[in-house]
């Protein structure tokens, strides 16, 4: 499952760099903006997937434990930006 997630992990920010080129027009990719935004989303479902198969060996508490104490982290950030 590890290596698994390591992979969709890539694919995920394989889709995510596709759609930010297509956002800027920088280095295109001849797929539609749709396109890219779908295969975003459909990487986005399978690393959650993968999370949620971890679940028998990681302790999810202390992942959304962790996970708001970054968002908490990046609002005061965007706060200090604006």
């Amino acid at each position: 499952m590890l290596e698994l997630l390591a992979e969709e992990c890539t694919e995920l920010a394989q889709a995510s760099l596709k759609l930010a080129r297509k956002y800027r027009g920088e280095n295109p990719t001849p797929r539609t903006e749709a396109e890219c935004l779908k295969s975003l989303e459909e990487e986005i479902a399978d690393v959650m997937t993968c999370i949620d198969q971890l679940g028998e060996i990681v302790n999810m508490e202390t992942v959304e434990k962790v996970k708001e104490e970054k968002l908490d982290r990046w609002k005061k950030r965007m706060d200090r930006l604006n």
